[in-house]
């Protein structure tokens, strides 16, 4: 038992720094100029925010969720898993309106709703996975 925590542990950290190291390549997409490149803000917005960061919050969130040993703290991962979320809009989309780049629709509570969305269903998951395996059979 103490192996599958160690290794759920490990997991976590690991595609925690992962999800964090594409947000940051996001980020750096963004502004090094593909998307202002003819039409590729779209095929951005499609990659980034809708496939890439949401599918990397439902995994740490799975993960997260699997973490019996984490009690009520695991809770709050779905939240912090909504925060970069926003954060890639507000840095990305929003900072560039202000700057004059471009007119974009500036960040809202759905845009919030949105990242929180993935990273509660993987939370779900993961939950969900680790009663089946204890439970007593």
């Amino acid at each position: 038992m103490r192996m599958w925590i160690g290794r759920a542990g490990r997991a976590l950290s690991i595609a925690a720094i992962i999800y964090l190291l594409l947000w940051l390549a996001c980020i750096l997409w963004f502004w090094l100029g593909m998307p202002f490149s003819g039409g590729g803000i779209f095929a951005y917005t499609l990659l980034v925010y809708y496939i890439t960061l949401p599918a990397a919050s439902a995994v740490v969130c799975a993960l997260a969720g699997w973490r019996i040993e984490l009690e009520w703290a695991r809770l709050l991962a779905p939240l912090a898993g909504a925060l970069p979320y926003v954060a890639a809009l507000l840095l990305t989309f929003s900072l560039s309106t202000a700057l004059g780049l471009a007119n974009i629709a500036p960040v809202g509570l759905a845009a919030f709703l949105t990242g929180l969305a993935p990273g509660v269903i993987g939370f779900a998951c993961g939950w969900a996975l680790r009663r089946f395996r204890d439970a007593p059979r």
